[in-house]
Order: structure tokens, then sequence, then C-alpha cells
């Protein structure tokens, strides 16, 4: 899996550094392709088109991507530091899963995760706040 990853990653660097409109693209105007692409995912589900999910779920991969390399050039942040920053968060909100947390039902993994996941907001709230006292 890791080269084709890595392939796909190649793939995406190349567009953008030799197609014109790949070049041109933004966050903001490629966000509009990503959501295109959900549409196209939620009809393919809707109809049981695994063909089709298949597919559309590849383009909003690769739209996500994709962003993730426009986001690198801009140096923003990397592709790795988004995959790794998603992973954190997984293995955070899910103890139950990558700690010995137990769970009765998944309702309580609901609340569970959300709850952590308020908790990590108002965390957050308050480190900025403490930089813009600073």
């Amino acid at each position: 899996m890791k080269e084709s990853f890595d392939a796909l990653v190649q793939a995406l660097q190349k567009n953008r550094e030799k197609c014109p409109w790949a070049k041109d693209q933004t966050l903001e105007a490629h966000a509009q392709e990503l959501y295109k692409e959900i549409e196209e995912i939620k009809q393919a589900i809707a109809n049981s088109d695994d063909d089709n999910l298949k597919e559309e779920m590849g383009d909003a991969f690769m739209d996500l991507l994709f962003m993730a390399i426009i986001a690198e050039q801009h140096r923003r942040f990397t592709v790795k530091d988004m995959i790794e920053e998603v992973t954190k968060k997984l293995v955070r909100r899910k103890p139950w899963v990558f700690g010995d947390m137990q769970l009765k039902s998944k309702e309580e993994a609901t609340v569970i995760w959300n709850s952590i996941k308020e908790q990590e907001k108002r965390e957050k709230k308050e480190r900025q706040g403490q930089r813009e006292r600073h």
C-alpha cells in the first residue's frame, strides 16, 4: 500500500508542476472539486453502485491529497503532518480501541468521542487565549 500511496503523491506533485490547470488551483477553489466528489459518493451509495463508489471515493481521496500538496507548497503544513495529526486524533479519541477502556455500546463510543473532542476544543481555545495575552 505504501508504494501505491507514494506513487499517487508523486503523480499529484508532477500534475501540480506541469499542468496549467493544476498549477492555478488554490485550496479554496479545489475545495469545490471535493464537494462535487462527495455528492457523487452519496449518489453511488444511494444507488448501491460499488464500482462507481470505488471510483468516486478515489477521486475524493485524490482531491484531499492534492489539497494537502497545495498546502505543503505554500508551507502551511506537509502531507506527513496531516497524516500524523489525524492518526494522533484517532488514537486520542478512541481509548477503547487504543487503550484499556471498555465500552458497553456504540452510543457510548459516540458520547466518549464527542466528549474528548469538546475537551480538546476547550484546551485549544485556552492555548490560543494565552498566546493572545502574551
